[in-house]
């Protein structure tokens, strides 16, 4: 394979691992920008989609696209009772009361899908020919590329929704000043909700990518989580549009690093990348000035 066609077939992969890591930035960001919480759990909630979903399809024979449907929903209502009940009331205590908080969910839920799931990886059911197209230089999956639209349909619809709709715009208005939002008649605490629960989505829809794309096992929430929370930073952290772009130059970077280096020193460029970032562009890449605005 000349170096080329390695370069060409890294960039394309590393598209369609960054969409994942957009949408986990996604979460991270919105609900940081909402409710000022880094919630650390966002990649157990992705790995509980991928679970729910791999249940529902390998064990109750349930239809793809009903599945998923089933997998998200819960995920929405997860992400709602989890804001209620366990933050609601934190907000406006030291914010490392919170960031314990999550780290407490996280734990939860990697125990709960160890005793559930058991320890071992398992993998989803392909839904398309695993047979590669070759095109020229270029070696395409066909699922791949079905999870690669899914993921950039996902970020469009999602960007449509928070800019065109009047609850998303609302949203917006409570990420962006809660205190006035809340005078000029919006319900910001239904918003806050929401807004964790469509993050909660967002992040399951990444973890179910992520285990078509891989496999599940009982370790992707932490790694995933991890390379979510990167990417935002990377982006500019709370800042939803400059997230999704920190995931997709993550999941470049990573995957030309694999290919032209070595696959084992992917992670350490990663995140060397990262510090790098940090030393130069605190703010991240995409965020102008110092200060991170909240979108």
């Amino acid at each position: 394979m000349s170096d080329l066609t390695l370069i060409a077939n890294q960039l394309i992969w590393g598209v369609l691992v960054g969409v994942s890591y957009s949408l986990l930035a996604i979460a991270f960001s919105l609900i940081y920008a909402a409710s000022g919480t880094i919630n650390f759990a966002t990649g157990e909630f992705a790995m509980l989609a991928a679970y729910i979903c791999y249940t529902l399809l390998s064990n109750l024979h349930v239809p793809l696209l009903l599945a998923v449907i089933l997998a998200l929903l819960g995920l929405f209502l997860f992400g709602m009772v989890v804001e209620r009940v366990a933050f609601r009331r934190l907000y406006k205590l030291d914010p490392v009361l919170i960031v314990i908080t999550t780290i407490g969910i996280s734990t939860m839920l990697k125990s709960l899908t160890l005793i559930v799931w058991g320890p071992y990886s398992a993998s989803l059911p392909p839904f398309l020919s695993p047979v590669p197209m070759v095109l020229g230089p270029i070696i395409l999956i066909p699922q791949n590329l079905a999870l690669l639209a899914i993921g950039l349909a996902t970020m469009l619809i999602f960007h449509l929704f928070m800019n065109h709709t009047r609850l998303g715009t609302a949203m917006r208005a409570t990420a962006q000043n809660i205190k006035g939002a809340s005078l000029v008649g919006i319900n910001t605490a239904r918003c806050v909700n929401l807004t964790w629960a469509i993050g909660s989505v967002v992040a399951g829809i990444a973890g179910i990518l992520i285990a078509f794309a891989y496999n599940l096992s009982i370790e992707m929430g932490t790694l995933s989580g991890m390379k979510g929370f990167a990417a935002a930073i990377i982006g500019g952290f709370g800042n939803i549009q400059a997230s999704a772009l920190g995931g997709l130059v993550l999941g470049v970077t990573e995957n030309l690093a694999g290919g032209m280096i070595s696959y084992y020193y992917k992670d350490v460029v990663a995140f060397a990348f990262i510090v790098l970032v940090l030393l130069l562009r605190p703010a991240g890449l995409f965020v102008t000035g110092t200060k991170v605005r909240k979108v």
